[in-house]
C-alpha cells in the first residue's frame, strides 16, 4: 500500500473512490456559468448592478459582469441642471454614467472634483459610473508628451486607480482627444497598461474614441487610434459617432444614419461587438455668419417657434439680422435609426452625448411606451 494510504486506516478506498469521483466530474462543470451566475449583479465595488429589475430580467449578463444590452449617458455640467434633471426622472433607463469630472496632465497628474450630488443620485440608481478623465484644453500637446513619457504615464495611472478606490467609481474611461499621430502605438500600450492594472483589482476601462470607417493611420484626428488594439485590451470602447458636421465646418446632420452605420459597421468588424458602443448624439447645432452654436432640444424648439417652423424636422432655415442660419438637431426620429444601427450591428449597446440635450421623448422610445 502506498505511504499515503496508510494513515487513513478502513477509510482509505472509500475515499479514494470518492476522490475519483470528483476528478471525472470536475472537467465536465460548466465553471465560468456559475461564476457569471453568482457575481452578474454585482459591480466591481461590491455593490448592485445597474437597473437589476429592469435590465438584469431580461437581457443576459456577458461573462464581463456589465449588462447587455448597455444605454450609457454622458454627464457634464452642474449638480443641479438639466442633465440631473434627467437623471432624476430617467435613470431606470440607464445602466451607467459617464462624468465628464477629471482633467489629464503631461507630468501625470490630475485636476478636478466629482459632483456629490451627481455621485450619490448614481449610486441611489444602482448605476455603474465610469469617471471621464480628458484634456480638452491642449490636447495633443498634453497627451503627447504624456504618452512617450513611461515615468509620466505611469503616474496617470495610478492617480487614476487611486479615484477609483477613493470615490467608489467602477471603472475609468478615457477621452483622449487630439492624441498626435505617430503616438499611435504608445497610446496602445497605455490603454494595454492600464487595463492589466484596473483589471487587477476589479475595475474597469473604457475608452471614448473618434468615428472611423475605415483604417487610416496617418489620418490627423483619427490615425492614433488603432482599433484593433484597443478593442483587444478595454472592456468597452465607445465610438463617437458624431459631429460628422462639426462647429467650424459646413452645416449639415451631426450624424446622419448611412454615416453613423458605415462607423458601426467597420467597429463591429475590427473589434469584438460585445466591446464596442456606439456613441448617439443627442444635440444639435445652430451655423450662422462664425463658428456653430450647440443646441438642446430646448433651444431647437424654440428657433423652430420663433420662425414658424415645425420642430420636428431635422433642419432649420432662417435668417437673423440679414444672416442665413441653418440648424440640425438629432432628435428622436434619428435617435431611433441610431438604435436600429446599433441593433443590426451586433454591438453592446449606445451611449448618449449628454445627459440634459436630449428630445424627452426618447426616453418614450427606450421604455417600450
Amino acid at each position: 500500500m502506498p505511504p499515503f494510504v496508510r494513515p487513513l486506516g478502513r477509510f482509505a478506498l472509500p475515499m479514494l473512490a470518492l476522490l475519483a469521483l470528483c476528478l471525472w466530474i470536475l472537467p465536465h462543470l460548466n465553471v465560468a456559468a456559475l461564476a457569471r451566475g453568482a457575481d452578474s449583479y454585482v459591480s466591481p465595488a461590491g455593490r448592485p448592478s445597474a437597473t437589476q429589475e429592469a435590465v438584469g430580467a431580461i437581457a443576459p449578463q456577458h461573462q464581463d459582469g456589465l449588462p447587455t444590452p448597455l444605454v450609457i449617458g454622458y454627464y457634464s455640467g452642474s449638480g443641479s441642471g438639466l442633465g440631473f434633471q434627467t437623471l432624476e426622472t430617467d435613470a431606470h433607463l440607464l445602466n451607467a454614467i459617464v462624468p465628464d469630472w477629471y482633467t489629464i496632465w503631461k507630468d501625470g497628474s490630475i485636476t478636478g472634483q466629482s459632483l456629490p450630488s451627481v455621485l450619490t443620485l448614481a449610486r441611489d440608481k444602482h448605476l455603474w459610473v465610469f469617471a471621464m478623465v480628458s484634456q480638452n484644453q491642449y490636447g495633443g500637446a498634453v497627451l503627447g508628451p504624456l504618452l512617450q513619457n513611461p515615468v509620466a504615464s505611469r503616474r496617470a495611472m495610478e492617480n487614476l486607480l487611486a479615484l477609483c478606490e477613493q470615490q467608489g467609481y467602477d471603472g475609468i474611461n478615457l477621452d483622449f482627444e487630439g492624441i498626435p499621430p505617430q503616438d499611435r502605438a504608445d497610446y496602445s500600450n497605455f490603454v494595454a497598461q492600464f487595463a492589466a492594472l484596473l483589471h487587477r483589482y476589479g475595475y474597469y476601462l473604457t475608452l471614448s474614441v473618434p468615428a472611423e470607417t475605415a483604417n487610416a493611420p496617418g489620418n490627423g484626428w483619427t490615425g492614433a487610434y488603432d482599433y484593433k488594439a484597443l478593442g483587444m485590451s478595454a472592456d468597452l470602447v465607445i465610438v463617437m459617432a458624431y459631429d460628422q458636421h462639426y462647429s467650424l465646418g459646413a452645416a449639415g446632420p451631426i450624424a446622419s444614419t448611412a454615416w453613423a452605420q458605415q462607423v458601426a459597421s467597420y467597429a463591429a468588424r475590427t473589434m469584438p461587438p460585445r466591446r464596442v458602443v456606439l456613441g448617439v448624439p443627442v444635440y444639435g447645432y445652430d451655423w450662422g455668419s462664425g463658428p456653430a452654436q450647440g443646441l438642446s432640444w430646448e433651444a431647437y424648439k424654440q428657433i423652430a417657434q420663433s420662425h414658424g417652423l415645425s420642430p420636428n424636422a431635422q433642419d432649420l432655415v432662417y435668417w437673423v439680422n440679414g444672416v442665413r442660419h441653418v440648424a440640425y438637431y438629432e432628435g428622436v426620429q434619428s435617435f431611433e435609426a441610431k438604435v436600429r444601427v446599433a441593433t443590426g450591428d451586433g454591438i453592446r449597446g449606445i451611449a448618449l452625448w449628454r445627459l440634459g440635450l436630449e428630445d424627452p421623448t426618447i426616453w418614450n422610445y427606450l421604455g417600450g411606451a
